[in-house]
Order: C-alpha cells, then structure tokens, then sequence
C-alpha cells in the first residue's frame, strides 16, 4: 500500500495544466485568467465629482454665484464656468470647463439661480486616480470571483482567455443498479455514486462531459469507456478491488493506462487505483459512497486543481474543537481519514465526526464538509484538532 502523500505527488506530478479558451464573463466565473487584462482608458477618463454639489472656480468661493447650468453623469455640462459662475453637478458627472472644485450641497445655500459656498475638501475624483491606461488590472493566474468579473467588465474585457475546464468522464459498473427513479428489487439497488460524481465535478469547476453503466464483465466496460468522448479523467465507480467481478484495473491495463498504484493507506479508501496514457488520466475509486466522497476529496480534487490552475494547491487545514457529544471512530491499521460536520460555534470550528455505519452508508454522509486525520495514538478529545475543509 502506497502511503497517502505520496499517492497524491504521484497524481499531481502527471497533472499538466490544461489549454487555453474565451468565454463570456458569466460563464468565466471561478476560473483562472490565462493573461493580464489591461486598463483600456483612465479611469476616471476624465476629472469627475465625489459629491452632489457645485462646481466652481476656488477662487469665486463666499460669494453670491450665478447658476450657468448642470451637469450630471452621462450628460456633462457643455459649456465654461467663467468668475462668479458654478455649475449645479452630481456624483460621477464630468467637472466643466473652467471650474476648478466641487463643494457639496450641503457647504452651499442656493436661493433661485443664486448660489452661495463655503469652500471646504475638494470634491473631486481626477483622471486616471484609481488607474492609468494600460495599468494590470486582473493579473494573469487570478481566479475570476464576482468583483474580477466586474473590473475585467470595466475594461472591456468582455470575453477573457481563461483556463479550460477540465474534461471528465464517468463510468459506474455494477450488475446491481439501477437509476435513482426506479425501484429496486431482489438485489438491486439504486446508483448514487453517478449523482456524487456529478456533483463533486461541478463543485470543483470540471466538465462531466460523458456518462456510462457497464455491467461487470470486461469487455462490457471496455465497450462503453471506448464510447465516451475525449477527456483529461476517467473516473471509474466500482471494481477497484481484487474479486473475480472487479474489472477496473484489467479494463485500464486493456486500454494502454499505465497503472502507478492501486492501493492507498488509507480508511476508508484503500482499493484506489491510478492510471495514465499520455495526458489522460483516470481513477478507479472503490465502490462504496464514502471512500468515494474521501478519494475524491484528498486525490480527484487537487488534480483538478492543478489541471486548471498548473500550481499544486495545499489543501486548507483549519483547527476546531470536537463536538464531545459525538462518538469518536475508532483507530486501525491504515491511516483513518474520516468525514466531518464542521460548524462555527461561538467563533470556533467544532467538528462532529459522522456515525457512519460502514464506508457504504450514503445516507450517513449528510452534512459532510470536512476530513478528519485521525493520529496513530487516537484522538484525545479535549484538545485542538487539525481537519480539513471540503468545499
């Protein structure tokens, strides 16, 4: 068995980072910005106002002013403010001609067109103060959240290179299922490993672009693997042990992957299996739903990561207290990573280990968001504990 850690330096040193696409902004959200996006104008392109008020000549100010006209944003004034003239202007409207401050409306008294000031701050945002045409904007490699999306729209990058998804596949094996809308009888039971894959997927911004079930025959998963459509992964639910019905590893051999470890340290996981060709990937993860959900989490994960970004990203160790209420799980001869609730109370994480029955309770799974290592000498549940945050 392959420790952890070095399971996965051998998942992400196969990982490349992925080509290049533009997209629309909505849909650029969450990935990675493949190049600098550049200030197309100053902003502000012009000497604007911070304030509803009046523009005018500084010198002008403590006298009786006459009122020439307004300005306001997307309509500016046309015309010059000469001596003993202002300008009625608003936030955002561009400072005439001629003016040279902008005092708010409430440092003036304005009596019909006749306006009185009282000079104080100087209201005015100049050319170019938050940024000069042809300034970084966006830096390449930023991850595009909501306030990215905004600045790239400011300057007119309208469809940003960004990092492509990465491409995945799916195949669900087993003689057993049957879709989540039908009902099961005799020994069947229903697929949620293809509603988990899927999910996880988008969770983590790849594409599922092809789905299959094969039964457990080899040449059957041969078949449908070879039918799906061009992909960075292959993920393969179930067969990844050893019985006379676990064909995930023939199937793999028989496709020209090269195999780099098929087994993981680790509980629950441990019959995890990893394989290239060439710059595809694949995974067969064990069957049941909770080595599924922990797998994808330590290993699936941080690949996909890396294919998008081309940096290996640590994943987020925070430290909480246990929720002493909750039963603890027990130790065993493999590393134990266990699924976790992690909620704040009174500003600190707690973290409730799950009651998991066994590594095939889905239903026990419910409020999953974290990973627990447990430490060879157990877990002593008055003091600190390290976990891991699964977004």
């Amino acid at each position: 068995m392959i420790p952890i850690a070095d399971a996965l330096s051998e998942v992400l040193s196969r990982a490349h980072q992925l080509g290049t696409e533009s997209v629309a902004l909505a849909p650029a959200l969450d990935r990675i910005l493949r190049e600098d996006a550049l200030a197309d104008t100053d902003a502000p392109p012009f000497d604007a106002s911070a304030m509803d008020g009046y523009a005018l000549r500084r010198a002008d100010a403590g006298q009786p002013l006459r009122l020439i006209g307004v300005s306001q944003a997307g309509s500016a004034f046309a015309g010059t403010v000469g001596a003993g003239e202002c300008v009625r202007i608003f936030t955002g409207a561009p400072v005439p001609a001629g003016a040279d401050c902008v005092v708010k409306q409430e440092d003036a008294t304005a009596v019909g067109d006749t306006v009185k000031v009282t000079v104080g701050p100087d209201y005015i945002r100049r050319r170019g103060e938050n940024r000069r045409r042809g300034e970084v904007v966006v830096p390449a490699g930023a991850r595009l959240g909501p306030a990215e999306l905004a600045a790239l729209a400011s300057v007119g990058v309208h469809r940003p290179l960004v990092s492509r998804r990465p491409r995945c596949v799916h195949l669900v094996t087993g003689n057993e299922l049957v879709s989540p809308d039908q009902t099961p009888v005799g020994a069947q039971i229903r697929d949620s490993n293809s509603v988990l894959i899927a999910a996880l997927l988008a969770r983590h911004g790849a594409e599922l672009v092809g789905h299959a079930h094969a039964r457990d025959t080899l040449a059957e998963a041969q078949a449908a693997i070879a039918r799906l459509p061009e992909h960075d992964v292959l993920l393969i639910s179930g067969g990844a042990s050893v019985g006379d019905h676990d064909f995930a590893r023939p199937v793999l051999t028989a496709l020209g992957f090269a195999l780099h470890f098929q087994q993981v340290n680790l509980r629950p996981g441990k019959p995890l299996v990893f394989a290239s060709r060439g710059r595809q990937l694949a995974f067969a993860l064990p069957g049941n739903p909770v080595s599924h959900w922990v797998t994808f989490n330590l290993f699936v994960a941080p690949l996909l990561q890396k294919l998008a970004t081309g940096v290996e990203a640590t994943p987020l160790r925070l430290t909480g207290l246990l929720d002493p209420a909750a039963p603890l799980p027990s130790a065993d001869g493999r590393q134990t990573i266990w699924p976790c609730r992690a909620t704040v109370v009174d500003g600190r994480h707690r973290l409730t280990p799950l009651a998991l029955r066994s590594s095939g309770d889905s239903s026990g799974l419910v409020g999953a968001n974290a990973l627990l290592p447990m430490p060879a000498n157990g877990l002593d549940p008055a003091r600190p504990v390290e976990f891991i945050s699964c977004p």
